[in-house]
């Protein structure tokens, strides 16, 4: 990891940020998407000096741009590495994750465990996939961001939507981390990108939520979510879309300070098609939550968390050293 502050030598002058953005601060915008006025936040580190490689934060169901950035806390590591953190807003608290499968929208997190905290919608969809073409294109020619390094992490639903946008616009992301999230069914059997796509994904194998043999999302929870492909099958996809044959390199990582009951194993796959990266964490114990976070809710429903490593480091370290997209757009 690099330091931002080593590229900068004393009187050097960084760049003002553009009209509308500030560095070291996160900024609240709108944007018209389809005839839909959408929001997202953007956060710009401190010491921004120029374009720079963006990192999209999906909030799962029933979350919130703001509550996933508390969450992640990915702005102290944006400040140390130099990279701008983006959290857009999903309409009804969620993502059009899979087409065809029900939408969830809710009206908060502890809604979501009975049947008066949502409903399902099939009939009206929001068009998220613009969403993120739309916000890459007004960061882009603000010049805040540069183009051929965008990733998208997430979780739970956030996560899932992720493996979409790998699917429909891997002309925009040049890399993925799904935290506790798989692949939709839908998006599986038509799972055929332009471009490789670099993957490291977060995995719990005892998750409640998102069962790594695949089958219904979320099937303790009241709505209908559509169904998860299993892990490995996820896994070989982006293998065959890499390009990569290779065995990967297991690591089991030390257990953190804490007895949570978990371990993680690593699997780091060689580099594959133009340099893209496979790297999977598969924590055996660990339930539905991002690593090194305090649960997110009751034990008894979303499973233990992990403490072994941080989740947000291990990301960014993994997408700092991915290839960036050849921009084509």
């Amino acid at each position: 990891m690099w330091s931002l502050a080593l590229l900068f030598l004393p009187g050097m002058t960084l760049p003002d940020a553009p009209d509308g953005f500030s560095a070291g601060a996160a900024v609240d915008r709108t944007l018209a998407v389809r005839e839909q006025e959408r929001s997202y936040r953007v956060y710009l580190p401190r010491g921004w000096s120029g374009a720079s490689p963006a990192v999209f934060v999906f909030h799962g169901e029933g979350g919130s741009a703001d509550t996933v950035q508390k969450y992640a806390r990915f702005e102290p590591i944006a400040d140390e590495e130099g990279f701008v953190v983006v959290y857009p807003q999903g309409i009804g608290r969620n993502w059009d994750y899979a087409p065809g499968s029900p939408v969830v929208r809710s009206r908060g997190f502890g809604a979501l465990y009975s049947k008066e905290g949502t409903s399902a919608e099939t009939d009206e969809r929001f068009d998220d996939v613009a969403l993120v073409r739309s916000i890459v294109d007004e960061l882009s020619d603000r010049g805040v961001i540069d183009p051929g390094r965008v990733f998208a992490t997430g979780i739970s639903s956030g996560a899932m939507f992720c493996h979409r946008l790998a699917a429909e616009a891997s002309d925009v992301v040049a890399g993925i981390a799904p935290v506790s999230g798989g692949m939709s069914e839908p998006v599986a059997s038509r799972f055929d990108p332009k471009f490789p796509v670099s993957l490291v994904a977060i995995i719990g194998n005892d998750d409640p939520l998102m069962p790594a043999t695949g089958g219904p999302i979320a099937p303790i929870l009241p709505q209908d979510r559509g169904r998860v492909a299993p892990v490995e099958e996820t896994i070989a996809r982006y293998l065959e879309l890499d390009g990569i044959s290779g065995e990967p390199n297991v690591d089991t990582l030390p257990d953190g300070p804490e007895d949570d009951g978990t371990t993680t194993r690593v699997y780091r796959y060689p580099p594959g098609e133009g340099g893209t990266l496979v790297t999977i964490y598969r924590i055996d114990g660990a339930g539905h939550n991002w690593p090194g976070r305090p649960l997110n809710y009751h034990v008894q429903m979303v499973g233990k968390a992990s403490q072994d490593f941080d989740g947000s480091v291990a990301i960014w370290d993994f997408f700092e050293q991915c290839p960036p997209r050849r921009v084509v757009r």
